[in-house]
């Protein structure tokens, strides 16, 4: 037995699903006493004495009437006729109430029988239900048992045995309320999940079976070893592939967005894969309900091309290798909230229809969202870009943000990239941090774009970027080079307080309706004194506000900068080398022109 099955199997204990099935108390059916009615009781005797008398009378009373009244003897005959005729009658009448009563009687008997048959018949049809009740439950104990098996094959068989027992629950009409169905099929589905969640020591050396190379000093039989591996992957899987087969399905309109869902058999359940050890691919297969909390992904992560239907939970997960959510898409919320990727994320061409957060999580390696696109709220806020960070790819196509985009507080240790990116609301990179090189070349920022603190270690690229909404650099460092080329400005522009240490560049730059500032109540912007004076260019666009500039010295050195703006000196020898006085207005400038534009 394989290490990790026995504590799955001890786990599986408190699992088997109790009897529920309703057994209907059975009484024998005891026909209704009928009340014997008086003229049956003394039917003989009514019959004879009616008999008698009525014969009596036909002799006697003509007779008497004929010898004591006169009558003649035809009255008298036509009498005796009478009276017989009467007395026919009531024998008649007493015989015609006596076979009644015999038929009622008799189909009373006859129904008795009848309703005795149909409780006899619902009677084995209980006996039936409970007969096949117990025969799911000796299949289910049994099947749990086995997947603690050493064979691969006996473990593969009691997943397909379980998957087909959770479909007979369901199917069951003699489980009149839906809620039961569910209920006899959920203790089933939370085995299978527990299963995988179950721990696999061998997972621990993922990489190392995946390489097909023997490692020096391997202690144990790598073969075995490999192939215990891998045959344990395919069982793992082929509960994902199972549930896949049974969870909700798409319709999608003509360029492939999803427009409808419609629920699978399964959908109804509730599914958690929390911490388990995850060390085979996932990719392709519709996953109900994602939830992965504190899970651990061993060797490669591959969700490619992945359907999540309700919310996706990665919390705390940890990737150690590579994580591929290529085309995955998610419909649901998606929280990667302080997620550790040791290694590439990647979410190329992905899709998430709601919101999602990688609030607090740690990107270790590179990070790839090229072509993704973001319909709901994104939220990176206290992120960690440990490696290149892309969020725009010529290639692949535009990073689309939908909703609001928030990578406050966020760090990105390494290059960043959202080239082409489209922000369609508010986009927040209040107090991030950039190292490498930053990249928003032709980014469009639709809502307002809050830089508000931010710092570029590294070279910051805005060359022909969009902002339509408010742009606020206020507090922002640039550290590096800073390009601003061919950027197009619709709202206002705030650079107060922000601080240049090296190459500035507005050159062809275009404000629509407000001249940018850069000194106001709240601060002054500041540049460095110790680069080129020709390395700040503020010549902006034919037609657009201009950026007035002033000169000032420092260090021996005239600068033309913007006014009310001041030069510092990035490491003083003294405190009166420290910065200069704000930019004092030029006799001429022709940075640009006042006019609106056309």
């Amino acid at each position: 037995m394989l290490e990790g099955e026995r504590s799955y199997q001890r786990g599986q204990e408190n699992l088997v699903p109790s009897n529920n099935t309703s057994s209907t108390p059975e009484s024998q059916v005891i026909p209704k006493a009928q009340e014997t009615p008086w003229y049956i009781r003394y039917f003989i005797t009514l019959l004879i004495g009616s008999g008698l008398g009525g014969g009596a009378a036909a002799i006697l009373l003509p007779w008497f009437l004929w010898v004591h009244c006169g009558m003649s003897s035809g009255s008298s005959d036509q009498l005796r006729l009478h009276l017989l005729y009467v007395t026919g009658g009531i024998i008649a009448v007493l015989t015609l109430l006596q076979t009644n009563w015999k038929n009622q009687g008799d189909r009373l008997k006859i129904d008795a029988d009848i309703k005795k048959n149909e409780q006899d018949a619902e009677k084995n049809e209980r006996d039936h239900i409970r007969q096949v009740h117990a025969e799911r439950r000796s299949r289910y104990t049994k099947a749990v048992e086995q997947l603690a098996n050493e064979k691969a094959a006996v473990r593969l068989g009691s997943i397909y045995t379980l998957v087909g027992l959770v479909d007979e629950w369901l199917a069951d009409e003699s489980l009149q309320d839906e809620s039961d169905r569910l209920k006899e099929g959920q203790v089933i589905v939370n085995s299978l999940c527990s299963y995988i969640r179950s721990p696999f020591t061998l997972a621990l050396k993922a990489e190392m079976f995946e390489s097909d190379s023997e490692p020096d000093n391997y202690e144990g039989d790598f073969s075995k070893d490999q192939a215990a591996f891998r045959e344990e992957q395919d069982v793992r899987r082929t509960v994902f592939v199972e549930m896949s087969k049974r969870s909700s399905a798409f319709t999608r309109d003509g360029i492939g967005t999803v427009i409808d869902t419609f629920p699978g058999k399964w959908s109804d359940f509730e599914f958690d894969f929390s911490r388990a050890p995850i060390f085979y691919p996932l990719k392709n297969l519709t996953i109900e309900q994602g939830n992965f909390a504190s899970t651990r992904f061993y060797g490669k992560a591959d969700f490619w091309g992945a359907k999540f239907i309700r919310n996706a939970d990665f919390r705390n997960a940890k990737f150690t290798k590579d994580a591929d959510f290529w085309g995955a898409e998610f419909t649901g919320n998606a929280d990667f909230q302080y997620a550790e990727f040791l290694e590439d994320a990647g979410f190329r061409k992905a899709k998430f229809t709601c919101n999602i957060s990688f609030g607090g999580a740690e990107l270790t390696g590179n990070t790839y969202f090229g072509g993704a696109e973001f319909t709901g709220n994104i939220s990176f806020r206290g992120a960690e870009f440990t490696g290149n960070a892309h969020f725009g790819d010529v290639y692949l196509g535009n990073v689309k943000f939908v909703g609001d985009a928030d990578f406050g507080k966020a760090k990105f240790a390494r290059n960043a990239a959202f080239q082409y990116a489209k922000f369609t609301r508010n986009a927040d990179f209040w107090e991030a941090e950039f190292t490498g090189d930053t990249d928003f070349w032709e980014a469009e920022f639709t809502g307002n774009a809050n830089f508000l603190g931010a710092k570029f270690t590294g070279n910051a690229h805005f060359l022909g970027a969009k902002f339509t909404g408010n742009a606020d650099y206020g507090n922002t460092k640039f550290t590096g080079n800073t390009y601003f080329m061919g950027a197009k400005f619709t709202g206002n522009a705030d650079f107060e307080n922000a601080k240049f240490t090296g190459y500035v560049d507005f050159n062809g730059s275009y404000f629509g309706q407000y001249a940018p500032t850069f000194a106001g109540i709240s601060g002054t912007a500041r540049f460095s004194a110790q680069v080129d004076p020709q390395d700040y260019i503020f010549t902006v666009h034919e037609g657009s506000k201009a950026i007035k500039c002033g000169t000032a010295t420092l260090l021996g050195k005239s600068f033309i900068i913007p006014l009310g703006t001041v030069l510092f000196n990035p490491n003083p020898r003294d405190k009166n080398s420290r910065t200069s006085e704000p930019a004092k207005p030029l006799d001429e400038s022709n940075n640009g022109e006042d006019d609106n534009p056309e």
